[in-house]
């Protein structure tokens, strides 16, 4: 695994038998904790985003073949070279603890794998996480507290994550402009 590391060969890792999962892109960094990878977008075709998976769940992976390499439409992945602190993620709780910042992460917990929650880091303590929920209108929905060792997938700065953001800045736009009809600070930004 190091070597397709340190060489940035995309990979498939799939984590079949636990889930019924595979996952593409550039693995960044694997421990006997946590897997760091810069993700792969089956639909545009590019790098798009990172994503954390616990390794022991990892079953097997495989490097792309030169057809699997030919259909990236934009190798975007130096873009995302560099962007993390790898030295201090070696697991699930020191990853978040680097995340708190993020406007958004999703996150997929073992109890359920068809679903996840998408929000903002509000506290973290050794155990648990509790985030700030947003649904799929990008409307802040209330807080849900998940216990960091059911954590089986965090994902963060992808599309996805920042089309909700977007989706909810122009929100926050639209209500400003309909409270405030005239031209003001706040206003003008949106």
């Amino acid at each position: 695994m190091q070597e397709t590391i340190k060489n940035r060969i995309p990979i498939h890792v799939d984590l079949a038998p636990n889930r019924d999962e595979v996952y593409s892109g550039i693995c960044l960094k694997s421990n006997e904790n946590i897997f760091v990878f810069i993700c792969f977008n089956d639909e545009t075709k590019e790098f798009d985003g990172f994503a954390i998976i616990r390794n022991f769940e990892i079953d097997k992976y495989r490097e792309w073949d030169e057809e699997e390499l030919s259909e990236i439409k934009n190798n975007n992945y130096a873009e995302f070279i560099g962007k993390l602190p790898l030295e201090r993620m070696n697991n699930m709780s020191e990853c978040l603890s680097e995340l708190e910042n993020e406007e958004l992460i999703a996150i997929f917990t073992e109890t359920d794998d068809d679903s996840y929650f998408v929000g903002q880091i509000k506290n973290l303590t050794e155990n648990e996480a509790e985030l700030k929920l947003m649904n799929e209108d990008a409307e802040w929905t209330g807080n849900e507290k998940i216990k960091i060792a059911e954590i089986t997938y965090i994902g963060f700065r992808t599309s996805i994550e920042k089309e909700l953001l977007n989706k909810n800045v122009l929100q926050q736009c639209i209500t400003a402009i309909t409270a405030d009809s005239t031209t003001s600070e706040s206003t003008r930004n949106c």
